[in-house]
Formats: C-alpha cells, structure tokens, sequence
C-alpha cells in the first residue's frame, strides 16, 4: 500500500473515531481518549470524575486544599484514565491476565476486611454503593493485571541495599530525632463550683500535698469530684513544646517523672497537673526505623521509576484523545514532573467500577479485529529502516492509584442516567502517535 493510501486510511479512521458514539442504555457518549486497542467514552470520564469529586469532598482536607484539588479535578480524572489505560494496554501486549483463584482469594479478603459473613450481606453492601458482585469481580480482575504489571516491570527492578538504608538514615537523621516530650494528667478545680477563689486556691494547695504524700491522682481526686469540685482526671497524653498554653508549659517543663505543679489557672479554673512520663530528646536508632526507611525510600523510587514508565509507554503507543474542555493538556503531566493534577490522581482511592457494557460485546477492540489500530501505531507511515520497538522489552513504572481494590467506595459509581454529557470543544481536542 502506498504512502498517500495510509494516510488517507488513517484520516478516515480518525475521523470515524472522532463522530463515533458508544450506545449504552439508549444514550450515547462520546470517546475522549483511545490507547492502542482500548477506549474511554464520556460515560467513563464521568463515572471516574464523579467518584473524585466524592472522595474529595467526604476527605478531612482544608477548603484551601479541596479546591486546589477541585481546580484540577477535570485534569487529575484524565490522567487518571489515560496511565490505567497504558497499564491496561502494557498487560494486554504481555498477555498478563486475573486468574479465577486469585479474584476469588481477593473477594474474600474483601469479605473479611468488611467484617461481612455471608454473601447476601455481601450484595448488600455492594448494592448500597450501586455495584453489583460482578462489578466488583470485574473491577478485582483489573486492578489484579495492573499490580502484575508494575510488578513485573517496576518493582522487580527497584532494588534497595542495606547500604542505601543506612546512607539515607545518616543523611536525614534529623527526621528521626525525637523531641522532648512529657506525658501529663490534670484535674481541674472547677471555678463554677461555687467556692470562692481564696477556697478553691486552698483546696488546690491541699489536693497538691496529698500528691505530693504519694497519693494518686485518682484516689485524691474523686472525693472531690463527687462534690462537684473537680474534674475526673485527664488524660492529656503526649505533649511536646508548643502544644500547651504558654502558662501552663511554663509550669510543667522543667518538672520530673512524678511531679505535681502548682495550681495554675486557665480555662474553667485551677488545673493541677502531674507528669506520668518524661522522654528527653534523642534520636532514634537506625534499628528501629529501618523498616520505616526501607518504606520511604521504596515509595520514593517507585514514584520515580512510574513517572519514567508512564513516558516510555506513552511514547510506543498508538493514541488519540478528545478530552472534554476541563481535561484539556491532561498529558502534560507525565512530561513536565509532579503537579497538583499528580498528586490529587495518586491521592484519590481508585474507584471500583467497570467500563460500561455495549450491547454489541466488549469495548475492548482486538488487535486482529477489522479497523483496529495496531498496538504501536501501524497505520502511521513509517521509515522502513527504522528499527521496531519490542512490545515485550521491560520499562519503568507507573503508579497504581493508592488505596483503591480493597475499599467499597460509599459513595459507587455514578448511575449512567444521572452522568451529564459534557461539552466537547474540537480546540482542545490532542490526537498524536507514536512512531515505535
């Protein structure tokens, strides 16, 4: 076939792809992203941004942060999408695929963490998150080939020696000194007790020397507290500079294991504290954060390694994107480092939900199907001298979304009569391939 003759091809399968709709359940969604053989349609872009947008407004984040993330929101769902689907293609082209075992053995790790006994209880919790044991088998099959595939082409190559710990524990050990910190208990004589304030300042100067005599602080205490006079003991905890007020700091900082402080007042009236326990500064040994190390140091270069992954499938597969106009340069995070958008797609729990089902089979389109488009962009022109890139050659990993098999999301999926088809804006439309 002639030069001219691929191109035309090409065009024409663009531009199918492009007026093409998916029919799912009497409406139609446009596809916004294809990955070699794999495609997303604007009822996936919407189900995943809609579970985002759940996650990120039931999290404990500050308003500041929650709207940093929701300024990203359309971008980090994208990209989101577009690294599970160069995953998804990379498992596709090594053949990697869920065993019935292993998604039986993760269902049931499901049950377990969930505390859920039989398998009606089971439908009943998926049912409330709008998902079905189905659902759930398909969604477990997926994030099994993705964990295969990392591990297979990225963790197995992380390697992390003893001397590597120990360097990292040398250079950062200022992370591992623990600061001075007291354990403390109070009561409190209560100012609205009705005593006056030279009674109460008695009271507390008697409670003290009971303290001091070596009575305990609840024994001392609880007469008092049946009167009305005093607070129940508190636990305070673990204190460090800083987490007390000034005047009470002042007075309990310099004192040993065991010691009462004087009557000091604040919120509520006298509060008299003891020290249960005194930790002095030290730095802890590297024995003791070895594992802790090991962990960071292995998130640290897995990051790494996935970002460099990510470029490297990027760059051999065959893909065409027409985002919605929020999603607009999703691609450009795996080219220009860490962003917002980045660390909003690794912090959110992946959502457990499948693509949806066409009535005619499987979205999935076959390598050998008729107008597929070969992994790696066969039907781009090509020099005949260069060299073929192996579709079996390891690389560099891509971060699997953290926290998402094991959890049912409250929230689940987006029911498709509810998703709103968004605007699609031709300008913002990104189609590239790659030339491996």
């Amino acid at each position: 076939m002639s030069s001219i003759s691929i191109r035309l091809l090409t065009s024409t399968l663009l531009g199918i792809f492009f007026l093409s709709t998916s029919y799912l359940g009497g409406q139609s969604y446009e596809i916004v992203l294809r990955v070699n053989e794999r495609i997303a349609t604007t009822y996936d872009y919407q189900r995943r941004r809609a579970e985002n947008l759940r996650v990120i407004r039931s999290s404990e984040l500050s308003q500041e942060v929650q709207q940093e993330y929701l300024a990203n929101l359309g971008v980090a769902t994208m990209s989101d999408l577009f690294q599970e689907m160069l995953l998804l293609s990379r498992a596709d082209q090594l053949g990697v695929r869920a065993e019935e075992s292993e998604i039986r053995e993760m269902m049931e790790d499901q049950k377990k963490s969930f505390g859920i006994e039989t398998d009606a209880q089971f439908r009943e919790a998926l049912a409330a998150s709008n998902m079905t044991v189905d659902d759930m088998r398909a969604n477990l099959a997926r994030d099994i080939m993705l964990q295969k595939v990392v591990g297979q082409e990225v963790h197995a190559h992380i390697k992390i020696g003893e001397e590597d710990l120990r360097r990292y524990y040398q250079s950062n050990s200022d992370q591992f000194q623990e600061d001075e910190r007291l354990h403390l208990q109070e009561v409190v004589l209560l100012g609205s007790s009705g005593l006056k304030a030279d009674d109460l300042i008695l009271l507390a100067s008697e409670i003290r020397q009971q303290l001091i005599n070596g009575g305990t602080l609840e024994e001392v205490a609880a007469p008092y507290v049946e009167q009305g006079l005093s607070t129940s003991v508190v636990d305070l905890g673990w204190v460090s500079l800083g987490d007390l007020d000034r005047d009470l700091e002042e007075a309990v900082w310099s004192l040993e294991e065991g010691d009462v402080s004087e009557a000091i007042p604040g919120r509520g009236g006298l509060h008299i504290l003891q020290v249960a326990e005194r930790q002095e500064a030290e730095l802890r040994s590297f024995s003791e954060v070895r594992d802790q190390i090991e962990v960071r140091e292995r998130t640290r270069r897995l990051r790494d390694e996935m970002a460099k992954y990510a470029v490297d499938l990027e760059s051999r597969a065959y893909i065409v994107a027409n985002p919605p106009p929020e999603a607009a340069g999703f691609r450009a995070s795996l080219q220009t480092g860490p962003t917002a958008a980045d660390t909003l797609s690794v912090a959110l729990t992946a959502p457990l939900m499948t693509e949806p089902e066409a009535p005619e089979g499987d979205q999935t389109i076959p390598a050998e199907a008729p107008g597929a488009i070969p992994t790696g962009g066969g039907l781009v022109d090509k020099d005949p001298d260069e060299k073929e890139v192996d579709p079996g050659r390891s690389g560099e990993g891509l971060a699997v979304p953290t926290g998402g098999p094991a959890s049912i999301p409250t929230g689940g999926p987006v029911d498709k009569d509810t998703v709103e088809e968004p605007e699609t804006d031709n300008d913002a439309s990104e189609d590239s391939s790659s030339s491996g």
